[in-house]
């Protein structure tokens, strides 16, 4: 993780330790498998600074796995995806 800032045009707005790593992904995989990346892992990362048995609870990882948090957010409200949330799938008869 690095505190680079992205470049523009990049789609990037995430800032922060996360950015270089979401502009990787863009490059690699593309906007939608990146936006699937992004959404999984701020709940991850949410859910494991909520578990107080989780590392990343504490103190010192904590602050950091809220910022990595914040970048994604960044990153989703400026990709137009925060706060969307997909279609759930449609329900196949039994």
């Amino acid at each position: 993780m690095t505190d680079e800032n992205p470049s523009p045009g990049s789609g990037l707005s995430a800032g922060g330790a996360e950015a270089s790593r979401i502009g990787f992904l863009v490059q690699r995989d593309g906007a939608a498998a990146t936006l699937d990346w992004v959404r999984r892992t701020l709940t991850i990362y949410r859910r494991a600074v909520l578990d107080r048995r989780n590392f990343a609870s504490d103190p010192q990882y904590r602050a950091r796995f809220i910022a990595s948090c914040l970048g994604f957010r960044r990153w989703l409200a400026g990709n137009g995806a925060y706060g969307i949330r997909r279609a759930a799938p449609p329900h196949s008869p039994p």
